[in-house]
């Protein structure tokens, strides 16, 4: 193998050295191999001894001790085929980005040299490296590291470390194009990286668990998949499901029947809060299930509770151990209809498992609250049902043996209890749909907020679009258009400006920052200087003051204050000086004045002039 005479770095190939300057900047593509032109290489090749060598950081952890000593045999024997990448720091400090198994290698030939299957070979004292004349950004690091890896596969685990780095690299995206970015990034295909952003999702000590080629307590990909959409509803009965799986068996077990595995953990684990709900088959003891949800309330689900029970925080005990009580004293049973599992399920206080179109879903409430909430709402509707009086007087007087009475009262018992049936479910689900609005708030979903944006904006603009012209329009110029050849600006058409901003609005990637672009356009309509408005354009201020005046009226109110609290902090000082008092009212300054005395009448003598004018 070629060996450097000297600890000094011995250049075997150079490019323009001016080109090395702290203020070269990445070429677009590494390495550009799409041109065929005659070109200088980027970057020089050194001999670099080995301990002027660091590792940057790379995904690959898991490496194969076995493989080492293989890659380091063949750098002692045929020498180095290909050389790392790195980047020269100081006189003896080279950072390599690509070669860490090659470092690794060399390092240990130290060790193999001459010992059995080693006979007759040295140890490798430098390794070849391309230096970079700029320094990489990390996300160039992690491209040439991509395709470094290639050439041996990296582990599971750390395919998740790499993909975790990208995938947090580009928060605040939108997931689909996240997870094309890093694919095209990392190499990836679009199979492998759904399967590694499901896997990131997981807890560490169960991410650990997953293999390609499971083995013992290990878990699959699709096992991996399964759990991380369980998790999703209730991280408890993931991690009891986990932890079942300590063997092969096991494992197959899940994977083929997990309703029936899910149903087990259950049973075994009395501790574990999961609630089956069967259509039709189940009638659950009202007493029995708040007194086992009340042990596993979490400090949201009691949030949830007081707004459900309608009761102060401090009172919320007393609440239900009153309900229990009622529920124990009637020995009301819940009925597991259709209605209480679809609001389980769209409610997501239910993990289920689809069995296919010919059987019905396999669901377990895995949310205290909703059962407590469900038999509360069940009793509320029960005790309606027995305090409502029948009238049948207009059967009272028939003859208990007339045939065509009896059908008659058995006809109009039937549909009254048709009506009651029908008003019981729409008073539950309209009951439940309050209660799943409070709980689905808690912790509101990315589109929800996506869709909160949409009905805020979308508002605004169907209600105030020459509001949101005059703000936007005069308050940016790429909302202005020139007026002929005189140098001036004006805002271009109501429509065109309100397009323009609700555009802006979506697109942005924060759903809450793309409220507050809109609505402060809207807000930046009051707080113009008019001194700066032309009076007489379509968006003038003598056109716009009666518009502006009759949507936020002067005086004192709470939306005025809102506007005031949410512009106040972009505002210059002058604008805010402009504005201050038709937004601050001080009631310390109230005039002393007497208001009778004021409007009186006044005499000339009685005017102060002052003593110059009295001179006068």
């Amino acid at each position: 193998m070629p060996r450097s005479t000297s600890k000094k770095p011995a250049r075997t190939d150079t490019t323009n050295r001016g080109s090395r300057s702290s203020k070269a900047t990445a070429p677009a593509r590494l390495f550009d191999v799409t041109r065929s032109a005659r070109r200088p290489v980027e970057g020089t090749f050194e001999y670099v001894p080995l301990e002027q060598i660091r590792l940057a950081k790379n995904p690959r952890r898991d490496i194969s001790p076995e493989g080492i000593d293989r890659l380091a045999g063949m750098l002692m024997s045929s020498g180095q085929l290909e050389p790392a990448i790195g980047r020269r720091f100081d006189t003896d400090d080279v950072m390599v980005y690509a070669g860490q198994r090659r470092f690794l290698a060399a390092q240990r030939s130290g060790e193999l040299a001459g010992v059995d299957g080693f006979e007759g070979l040295k140890p490798v004292d430098t390794l070849l490296v391309r230096l970079l004349d700029y320094t990489p950004t990390d996300a160039d690091i992690r491209r040439i590291q991509a395709q470094e890896n290639q050439h041996e596969d990296l582990s599971l685990r750390d395919k998740q470390d790499q993909f975790a780095d990208c995938w947090l690299a580009r928060v605040g995206g939108f997931e689909d194009d996240r997870l094309a970015s890093v694919c095209a990034e990392l190499g990836y295909d679009a199979k492998l990286a759904w399967n590694l952003r499901r896997q990131l999702t997981l807890p560490d000590e169960l991410r650990g668990r997953v293999s390609e080629r499971p083995s013992g307590d290990q878990l699959s990909i699709k096992m991996a998949n399964r759990l991380a959409d369980m998790g999703e509803t209730s991280s408890s009965l993931m991690h009891a499901v986990a932890a079942r799986i300590t063997t092969a068996d096991h494992h197959q077990q899940a994977l083929n029947s997990i309703g029936e595995f899910v149903q087990r953990t259950v049973i075994e684990q009395p501790d574990l809060y999961a609630v089956r709900l069967e259509e039709g088959a189940a009638v659950l003891d009202g007493h029995e299930q708040i007194e086992r949800a009340r042990a596993h309330l979490s400090s949201g689900g009691r949030e949830t509770l007081v707004q459900t029970l309608g009761c102060d925080a401090d009172k919320l005990e007393l609440e239900l151990q009153a309900l229990s009580a009622r529920a124990q004293r009637q020995m009301f049973r819940l009925d597991v209809d259709r209605s209480l599992r679809d609001r389980a399920a769209a409610g997501r206080y239910a993990w289920v498992h689809e069995r296919g179109a010919d059987y019905a879903a396999a669901m377990w409430v895995v949310a205290p609250e909703f059962m407590i909430a469900a038999v509360h709402e069940a009793l509320a509707a029960s005790d309606s049902d027995t305090a409502a009086a029948r009238d049948e007087s207009y059967f009272g007087a028939a003859d208990a043996g007339d045939e065509e009475t009896e059908e008659a009262l058995a006809n109009e018992r039937a549909r009254r209890e048709e009506v009651r049936k029908l008003h019981e479910e729409a008073t539950n689900s309209n009951l439940g749909l309050g209660y799943d609005i409070s709980t689905g708030l808690l912790e509101p979903r990315g589109e929800q907020l996506d869709a909160l944006r949409s009905i805020v904006v979308r508002l605004l603009a169907d209600q105030y679009p020459s509001i949101v012209a005059y703000g936007a329009g005069w308050t940016s110029r790429e909302r202005q258009q020139p007026v002929g050849d005189t140098g001036r600006f004006e805002p271009l058409q109501v429509g065109a400006i309100v397009d323009a901003e609700l555009q802006r609005a979506l697109e942005d990637p924060d759903p809450l920052r793309g409220i507050l672009q809109f609505v402060s356009r809207w807000a930046a309509a009051f707080v113009l200087d008019p001194n700066g408005v032309p009076r007489t354009t379509a968006l003038g201020s003598d056109r716009m003051a009666r518009k502006v005046q009759a949507v936020l009226p002067a005086g004192e109110s709470q939306l005025r204050s809102a506007v005031w609290q949410l512009m106040r902090p972009m505002l210059s000082p002058r604008l805010a000086e402009v504005n201050r008092d038709e937004f601050v009212l001080d009631d310390t300054l109230a005039l002393a004045a007497d208001i009778d005395a004021a409007r009186a009448d006044s005499a000339l003598e009685d005017i102060d002039l002052g003593e110059e004018q009295q001179a006068a």
